[in-house]
């Protein structure tokens, strides 16, 4: 914007860069699939579906 007013809040602070789309996709799909991986991996090679298997029988 080159000329005239933005109307801001205290927020505008906190903002430390301006990344392409692709980039801000790229790195929610990063951290998905970092979270996927590790802290829900338990999920995804059926041992947590064992573990509730066997606290249910």
């Amino acid at each position: 914007m080159d000329a005239g007013g933005w109307s801001c809040g205290m927020v505008v602070g906190l903002i430390h860069d301006i990344p392409t789309v692709k980039a801000l996709i790229d790195g929610i799909m990063s951290e998905a699939d970092d979270i996927i991986r590790h802290r829900l991996a338990r999920f995804l090679d059926g041992s947590a579906a064992a573990e509730r298997a066997k606290t249910l029988a």
